[in-house]
């Protein structure tokens, strides 16, 4: 029918802007508060006076909770880990034993393994250990051998200055009561059960290295589930699995009862994105087994602080986290479709996984996803091809340019709304306001949401009255977006399905939703009930897409305190409230088109990004916080440390003594910590060999803003108990110009070897073998510019650590036609750095750091910093 110039959109079928606005973002807002009740809703914790003796009960739990925790801070090598949490394990697993069903036999195993390997965690470096401790209890079958076995794994150790309640004292906890439970059952067991109370974990996960690689049980393992934390309390999540062998992660999502995980998560991780790793890797890597790796997440503020205590673990949280690994426990040791005794009979390839608000858990194979994706992609192009908007474009080419143009529309929203949270996000940071969010998460949607709507919103504004003003009424307009719509998310599932990504099965579930609304579209209504029906069928993929925001947010805001001084985490969380955003609302950008105007609502939208730009730049942006029930701290280390450089006849050339002071925020030293002596000294510059810095992993990359307090050395009281000594015993020179360095190296029991060959342009020196089993290019670190050929061997040890015996060898590459440079022919071939780490190993010191020097700074910080400080020793030679 014909109309009057202006009134393409036909006004009169347009939805009035006030409704609009009341019931889209009032629709989005109760999808938001359906996520969030999910997300914090825990089951009611058992008392062991109500319960049954078969159920998993939180109340038992937390009585090995409180003693582990109680013990103090426990790192590998302390009285506290190697002797006393072994002690209270042994006496508990004894008192279990004598409880137990007739049918059920309980061994117990103490190991001290030695052993080396490498990693690329952190950009790549080895480890050796000595004499650690893991403590291990099998339960298996006593009427007839099993020949296979079910590892559960925890860790009992804690990082130095922290109790160590979630990470990981709850985990073995609630294996100590799975334990228990499954103890008492009459139901005779079909399979072994080998729980691992590991005693080094936090020695980039030695202790796990030892069991997998030495101990006798360890062959009898076919699959593991591996206790993590990431934070304290809430839901623990899968958040990985594998290697294949998809039956292992059916066998959780099918009995766990509260479900809860995402392959998105695993390839997060999987990706080196995050700064951590689990013994999920060393099982996976080195015992070639199928597993499947939980972790407590939320509150993430607290891990690996003084805050990580007990009453950071919420009521139901251990109770959840039981009942789920209690379940698949018994499911895979005594069901007989459980493929423990058969793992490879159903190994072909990954299994993608997500859950629908902890109430499902969807699983697919990877062949199956990957033709699930083809014929859905399959069937939108169908449904795209053979759908016409009217009859008025019918040609199927103007038809296509149509699409074209609105495709193009949808994608410059979204490019908009990254440009205009960047330029918040660079903003912020360029003025040093920088993680205003961080102790206020819900801020970050206040910051980020309304810049990036308002961009997204113009964006659409301008099209409706600019380029599409021609094509007819609006609802033929939001039938075009929608199609928009269709094409661009098979288009990313095509893409996302030919790199293999596993994930895609979250888009995969999105677009059949769509496709489902496609249908409904073909209902004839307008107006207000087509908004409504619109809204109500995209409710799966909308809520979908929120729970994935959630579970993103609960990661990366607190991680953002230790994500290091390279990346502003400003940029980081804007790029992902953009991108959840732009998924989010790209099911239902279409009903853009259906109201009369939204430059009212992108007005309130620009006041409100105003209004939180001001918040953020005021005192109320101030990132950090104290609280004992919810601190979000800044983290802090203190390394009272003295350094000594020799030259190649062993003579000392250079010494200083300091406390070396790093932090692992963005910000760092942005804001005043309290303490004047830091404040005052300037940012240490990176030279020489990893810096030349006592580092006990190579975080060199990501800790650039470190400062070197200067002050006297550390007492010799501390030091003295286990000294330092690095001495050459060998060093031979062959026929082949291959020179191998024999170390004998005595210090405490967590050190670091730093080292490089040296080359001039006469000789080339390279590392070709050395006392680390694993290959030397799985040791190296990362080539830069700055350590084109550097190596870091990580050390742990038990009580009274052994002498080290490392040994090195360089094959040096000789131009004798070259003439020595000066006419000196006594050039070294190698610089290496021997560094300790002297952690407090008395039980009544909470927290480390006995010198006068680290308590007078510790005094002086604010209470929203949390310090860990120890004493550390540095020698560098050369040979």
């Amino acid at each position: 029918s014909s109309h009057k110039k202006g009134t393409s959109l036909y006004t009169d079928l347009l939805v009035p802007s006030k409704q609009w606005t009341l019931i889209y973002f009032g629709f989005h807002l109760c999808l938001l508060f359906i996520v969030n009740f999910s997300y914090h809703s825990l089951p009611k914790s058992k008392l062991a006076s109500e319960a049954h003796q078969l159920d998993f009960i939180e109340e038992n739990a937390r009585i090995h909770l409180h003693e582990l925790v109680s013990l103090g801070h426990r790192p590998a090598g302390s009285i506290a880990n190697e002797i006393d949490a072994v002690n209270y394990i042994l006496a508990t697993v004894e008192n279990i034993k004598q409880n137990a069903q007739p049918n059920v036999n309980i061994e117990t195993s103490l190991q001290h393994p030695t052993g080396s390997f490498s990693i690329d965690f952190l950009g790549g470096f080895a480890s050796y250990y000595s004499n650690i401790t893991n403590t291990v209890v099998k339960l298996s079958p006593v009427k007839h051998q099993a020949k296979d076995a079910l590892l559960l794994n925890c860790h009992t150790d804690s990082v130095s200055g922290g109790p160590g309640a979630s990470d990981d004292a709850v985990a073995c906890s609630v294996l100590l009561e799975v334990m228990r439970a499954m103890s008492r059952s009459k139901e005779e067991l079909q399979h072994s059960i080998i729980f691992l109370f590991n005693g080094a974990e936090e020695n980039v996960l030695q202790a796990s290295h030892g069991f997998i690689t030495q101990h006798p049980w360890a062959k009898e393992v076919q699959a593991f589930i591996n206790l993590e934390a990431a934070g304290a309390g809430g839901k623990e999540i899968v958040f990985q699995t594998g290697p294949s062998n998809p039956w292992l992660a059916l066998a959780w999502a099918q009995n766990a009862p509260h479900p809860f995980g995402s392959v998105l998560a695993q390839e997060v991780f999987q990706s080196g994105i995050i700064p951590s790793d689990t013994d999920f890797r060393i099982f996976r890597d080195y015992g070639k087994i199928p597993g499947i790796d939980l972790a407590y997440m939320k509150n993430g503020y607290v891990y690996h602080t003084i805050y990580d205590n007990e009453d950071m673990i919420l009521p139901g949280c251990i109770q959840r986290a039981g009942e789920n690994i209690l379940a698949v426990v018994r499911h895979l040791v005594n069901s007989p479709s459980s493929m423990l005794s058969d793992p490879s009979s159903y190994r072909h390839g990954a299994l993608a996984f997500m859950d629908i608000l902890s109430v499902y858990m969807i699983t697919l194979p990877m062949r199956m996803l990957y033709l699930l994706n083809l014929l859905v992609c399959g069937a939108t192009f169908f449904i795209l091809e053979t759908t016409n908007l009217s009859s008025k474009l019918s040609c199927a080419f103007h038809w296509g340019k149509l699409l074209l143009k609105a495709l193009a529309v949808n994608l410059i929203s979204w490019v908009a709304s990254f440009v205009a949270v960047t330029c918040v996000a660079v903003f912020l940071t360029a003025i040093g306001s920088t993680m205003s969010f961080y102790s206020k998460p819900v801020f970050s949607v206040f910051l980020y949401v309304p810049p990036a709507l308002a961009a997204m919103l113009s964006v659409h504004e301008f099209a409706k009255n600019k380029l599409f003003q021609n094509v007819g009424n609006c609802w033929k307009i939001e039938r075009l977006f929608f199609h928009s719509t269709l094409l661009l998310w098979s288009a990313c599932l095509f893409y996302l399905n030919r790199s293999g990504i596993l994930s895609s099965i979250i888009l995969l579930v999105c677009l059949l939703s769509l496709l489902t609304l496609s249908l409904l579209s073909l209902i004839d209504t307008r107006g207000t009930s087509k908004v409504i029906l619109h809204l109500l069928s995209s409710s799966l993929p909308s809520i979908i897409m929120l729970s994935h925001s959630f579970l993103i947010m609960e990661l990366f805001i607190p991680l953002c305190g230790r994500l290091g001084n390279v990346v502003p985490p400003d940029l980081v969380i804007g790029f992902l409230v953009a991108f959840t955003l732009c998924l989010t609302f790209s099911f239902s950008s279409n009903l853009f088109y259906v109201t009369s105007s939204m430059k009212i609502i992108v007005r309130i939208f620009i006041k409100t990004s105003v209004l939180s730009i001001m918040a953020a730049i005021s005192p109320y942006g101030f990132p950090y916080s104290y609280s004992a029930t919810e601190p979000t701290p800044k983290r802090l280390f203190l390394q009272h440390t003295a350094r000594e450089f020799h030259n190649m006849h062993g003579e000392v050339t250079r010494t200083d003594s300091g406390v070396w002071t790093n932090c692992l925020d963005y910000p760092c030293f942005s804001y005043d910590i309290g303490s004047k002596a830091i404040q005052n000294t300037p940012t240490k510059p990176c030279s020489g060999l990893f810096c030349e810095s006592p580092w006990a992993i190579p975080c060199h990359k990501l800790v650039i803003k470190s400062r070197y307090v200067i002050s006297p050395p550390p007492s010799d009281d501390i030091t003295n108990q286990y000294p330092m000594t690095f001495q050459l015993t060998k060093n031979s020179t062959t026929r082949t110009y291959t020179r191998r360095y024999n170390f004998v190296i005595t210090g405490p029991d967590h050190m670091a070897l730093q080292f490089a060959p040296l080359s001039t342009h006469r000789t080339h020196a390279k590392l070709t073998s050395w006392s680390i089993d694993d290959d030397i290019s799985l040791g190296r670190t990362t080539p830069s510019a700055q350590s084109p050929d550097w190596y870091f061997i990580y050390f742990g040890s038990g009580l009274d650590p052994l002498p080290w015996k490392p040994w090195l060898e360089l094959t040096i590459t000789e131009d004798s036609s070259l003439p020595h440079p000066s006419g000196r022919r006594d050039l070294p071939s190698l610089e290496i750095a021997h560094s300790g780490q002297y952690y407090s190993k008395d039980r009544n010191i909470p927290v480390p750091g006995q010198t006068p020097e680290l308590k007078e700074i510790m005094s002086d910080l604010h209470d929203w910093v949390t310090p860990m400080a120890w004493v550390s020793l540095y020698k560098s030679y050369l040979f």
